[in-house]
């Protein structure tokens, strides 16, 4: 398999304190002795401080070589696996973790990834444009779903979904189909749970679809949760959120949400039908500061445009 289009990440060299730094925001009772040994408050404060000082990320070390021994022998073991299997742990002082992500503000108890996993190898050092619906959408859907995806990818963007069916998988391959590249943020990597839309994706395209996770297998958390919290990975990391289609009370409005409360760009396509449930959905969200109307999909390569005159499409 090819990955010439992509930047390539060093699998060779973890850090494996940071990988069981990770695994000590879980189960809660370790999460509040560590930080109390530390002295911080919650994990979004730990990153702020060591991103200040990264002579706080001495400390943390010795803090786990010290007092946290079967912790970080489970991040040992991680690490030797992810090297057999190809796969990167980017934490987030890394260049290649990405940037947006990095300077998101969340409120507590919900903070950024401390790492994400990524398979292939790659760096996440791009700018993304975030596409997001629901699972259950009308050809019109589809349709600009993919036109969107060809969009996004011919402006020099990344594009970003969850991977889910329809809107995500239309997008994505939309966004291949032009030459691009496409990122997909799952709950967990293994065992890796895909629908069949986005599994054919995989198998046709997967030199240039690479998949992202906080967590490399499910821990003992309820999916449902996870997959909420895997939301404000694919909104953090954006440059833009783009809502194609969406139910006024699915998935996507946790990502919509999530965009809203930390200043991200919004941008919501008007729907045609105003019967639909759809169209509810964008009537909630069209009036919030700041969200971008489109009518049309010649409306968001306008506005890709300008967003590429910020900075250009890729780094």
């Amino acid at each position: 398999m090819s990955l010439a289009k992509w930047r390539l990440v060093e699998v060779g060299e973890l850090d494996i304190t940071t990988i069981a730094l990770s695994k000590l925001t879980v189960p809660r009772h370790r999460w509040l002795e560590f930080k109390r040994l530390i002295g911080v408050n919650n994990v979004d404060e730990l990153i702020d401080r060591i991103l200040a000082d990264r002579s706080l990320l001495d400390r943390v070390r010795k803090v786990i070589y010290t007092r946290y021994r079967g912790v970080l022998g489970e991040a040992a073991a991680l690490a030797e696996e992810l090297k057999r299997e190809g796969v990167a742990f980017i934490p987030f002082y890394s260049p290649d973790y990405p940037e947006a992500l990095r300077r998101y503000r969340l409120e507590a108890p919900v903070y950024r990834p401390l790492g994400l996993y990524v398979k292939p190898p790659v760096s996440l050092r791009s700018r993304f444009v975030g596409v997001v619906g629901t699972r259950d959408c009308s050809e019109w859907g589809r349709r600009v779903a993919w036109e969107t995806g060809r969009l996004v990818a011919q402006a020099g963007f990344t594009l970003v979904t969850g991977l889910a069916e329809c809107i995500d998988a239309s997008a994505t391959l939309g966004a291949l189909e032009a030459g691009g590249l496409a990122i997909g943020i799952r709950p967990w990597l293994k065992p890796l749970q895909l629908p069949l839309e986005s599994r054919r994706l995989l198998e046709a395209y997967g030199d240039r679809i690479a998949l992202a996770s906080e967590h490399y297998t499910k821990p003992p958390v309820s999916p449902k949760i996870l997959y909420y919290m895997r939301n404000r990975i694919i909104a953090g990391m954006s440059d833009l959120v783009v809502v194609v289609e969406a139910r006024p009370e699915g998935g996507s409005m946790h990502q919509i949400t999530w965009s809203i409360r930390c200043g991200k760009r919004l941008a919501i396509y008007e729907h045609p039908d105003p019967k639909s449930e759809y169209y509810k959905a964008y009537q909630k969200y069209k009036n919030y500061n700041g969200t971008v109307v489109l009518k049309t999909t010649e409306d968001l390569r306008e506005l890709l445009e300008r967003l590429q005159k910020e900075g250009g499409g890729t780094v």
